[in-house]
């Protein structure tokens, strides 16, 4: 069981599963609100490398940000996604302020006569909260309900309200059996018996999952699985390994599962293994310096020191 990962690893690795095109498409298909959302692809999505930091509350910044290109009704919008695991009333007001500063950076691309044309328009901005805490989600999803009085005003106070999606309610989100689901549900196991009840139908999760989608899988797996023990996560990655390469003659997953964590217990490959996982470690920071992370994030997902992310990224500027 890994006790060492810091307070917000679960912010790190779903910005690491969501900015996969693939994965992020999945969710916002699921999505009933926006009816554009079921017809993109993913060549209409463009990750923007940008976070908006707020002066105003300690240490956040917005997770997030695609921008969506509907060519053929000459419409851009942008979708900013933020991630939470803890209920925060103040969310509409940060999202409020995370908005603004994108429109700031939106019109710096025209000069002041383009943008007091009558036909000039600011594209739409979709805001989304990913919630996967244990409590209820008791926020308001309406901007104008934390403005004080806004009854007194009818529409005369400025307002939005964000897409909420709370992992507790979403049966939605969680029916539809594929990668997404796996990811999401692989995220809520606490004991080693959940596990071996969820591969009981892991080929069918796997099902159609892109190749690039199972790596994304295999590097959040120690994350996802941290309520575990270390052996028991090894069992899973080479279940899902043996998985994929044996496809339909592979044994039934929960067999499978069982025997190769019966066979790391035997083998008494505690000490191989946590050399396994350094190696592992070094493949998933030298996966997130090629997808241009930060080197303090990195630090924070796979637990390298700073000194040794510095040494892969020389390694492979070279």
């Amino acid at each position: 069981m890994n006790n060492q990962l810091p307070h917000n690893i679960n912010d790190l690795e779903y910005k690491y599963i969501f900015s996969n095109k693939s994965i992020f498409l999945r969710l916002l298909k699921r999505l009933d609100e926006i009816g554009v959302f079921k017809n993109l692809t993913e060549d209409q999505l463009e990750r923007i490398d940008k976070s908006y930091i707020l002066p105003d509350f300690s240490e956040q910044e917005s997770d997030i940000l695609y921008k969506v290109n509907l060519k053929e009704k000459e419409i851009i919008f942008y979708i900013l996604f933020e991630h939470q695991s803890t209920v925060d009333h103040s969310m509409s007001i940060r999202l409020l302020f995370y908005i603004t500063d994108l429109y700031r950076d939106y019109i710096k691309d025209f000069d002041k006569g383009e943008i007091k044309k009558k036909g000039f328009r600011l594209p739409a901005v979709v805001p989304i909260v990913f919630y996967d805490g244990e409590d209820r989600w008791t926020a308001t999803t309406r901007l104008r309900e934390k403005i004080l009085g806004f009854e007194e005003f009818g529409n005369c106070v400025i307002d939005f309200e964000y897409i909420l999606i709370d992992l507790n309610q979403a049966e939605s989100i969680l029916q539809v059996k594929d990668i997404l689901s796996l990811i999401l549900k692989l995220n809520r196991i606490k004991r080693y018996e959940e596990l071996e009840r969820l591969f009981l139908e892991l080929r069918e999760y796997l099902w159609g999952a892109e190749e690039k989608e199972i790596e994304v899988l295999k590097v959040c797996l120690p994350v996802a699985l941290r309520e575990l023990e270390d052996i028991e996560v090894e069992a899973a990655k080479r279940a899902i390994d043996e998985t994929v390469i044996g496809g339909e003659k592979a044994m039934p997953l929960f067999q499978n599962l069982r025997k190769i964590r019966e066979e790391l217990i035997f083998e008494g490959l505690q000490q191989g293994l946590q050399q396994g996982f350094e190696q592992s470690k070094i493949e998933t920071a030298e996966r997130m310096i090629l997808k241009g992370y930060k080197d303090e994030e990195i630090a924070e997902i796979t637990g390298l020191s700073l000194e040794k992310i510095k040494e892969l990224r020389a390694k492979h500027r070279n």
